[in-house]
């Protein structure tokens, strides 16, 4: 069976039927056409593997949990949608709560945290519910959130990155030297990859304020993602008019690389499986 033309697949959503592995897969999302693009992750510019748009709108930001379901945020329409492996419809939405929705994790267990800008807070889902049952004040401005593998909490609220631990409200300040911290992601040993200014990825030891690594993007970085083999990082560069998906090896690499360059997104993207950590 062929599949559909690039068009019309993109028009209806659909998915090739390898998507349904899980592995090696790019989501890469588009805040104003309402879709997200699915891709290969092996090799630079990978098939083409099948659209989703069914419930997005304007989607901001992406993940993709242990058992490869994308969550995706939209603030659009003030939801939170998630698509089981290789699905075009939503199984999960939830709109309690979520009030113009931007940062966005999922842990090991299927928690979902969501940070609102709309009205400064981070509200919390157990998994498969649609209700939080916990919501945190965060009236900086949550916009990027991550989990470490002992569920605590990390959000950048303006300009910090505060740290809640597991089941609480409140917060602290972890001091981090970041003007401008943007995307978050932290990997098993605790260290925190920050976006700083959209122009550096710093790499910050566990317990540590100071980088111990900075790697440059040319161009205006937004989003990140970190494989769950903890081998290579993903990053949304908008790259002159066009946005692009670059990638460098996690820890040890020092420069980006060419992922994607089809300009089928912008700044929302996730690889499965994801770095989702937790017990």
């Amino acid at each position: 069976m062929r599949p559909p033309s690039q068009q019309a697949a993109r028009s209806r959503g659909w998915f090739s039927p390898d998507a349904k592995k899980r592995k090696n897969l790019i989501y890469w999302g588009d805040y104003d056409t309402n879709t997200i693009t699915v891709y290969s992750a092996k090799g630079e510019n990978g098939k083409e593997k099948g659209t989703i748009t069914t419930g997005l709108s304007n989607p901001e930001r992406l993940f993709v949990d242990a058992k490869g379901n994308v969550y995706a945020t939209n603030i659009g329409n003030s939801t939170i949608t998630a698509y089981k492996p290789g699905a075009t419809s939503p199984f999960l939405t939830i709109s309690d709560g979520v009030d113009r929705p931007t940062g966005l994790t999922v842990d090991a267990a299927g928690t979902v945290y969501c940070a609102n800008v709309g009205d400064g807070t981070i509200t919390v889902y157990k998994s498969g519910t649609t209700t939080p049952y916990l919501t945190i004040s965060a009236s900086g401005g949550p916009e990027y959130l991550a989990t470490d593998k002992s569920d605590n909490l990390y959000a950048a609220v303006g300009t910090e990155v505060m740290e809640y631990p597991k089941g609480s409200s409140n917060g602290t300040d972890l001091g981090l030297d970041d003007s401008s911290p943007g995307a978050l992601e932290v990997d098993k040993s605790g260290n925190i990859i920050v976006l700083d200014g959209q122009e550096t990825i710093d790499y910050f030891p566990a317990g540590k304020t100071e980088p111990s690594k900075q790697v440059s993007v040319s161009g205006y970085a937004y989003g990140l993602s970190l494989s769950k083999n903890e081998k290579e990082l993903y990053v949304s560069v908008e790259s002159g008019a066009d946005f692009v998906i670059e990638n460098v090896a996690y820890s040890n690499g020092s420069t980006l690389a060419d992922k994607l360059t089809t300009d089928a997104g912008d700044w929302p993207v996730a690889v499965s499986p994801d770095a989702a950590l937790g017990s």
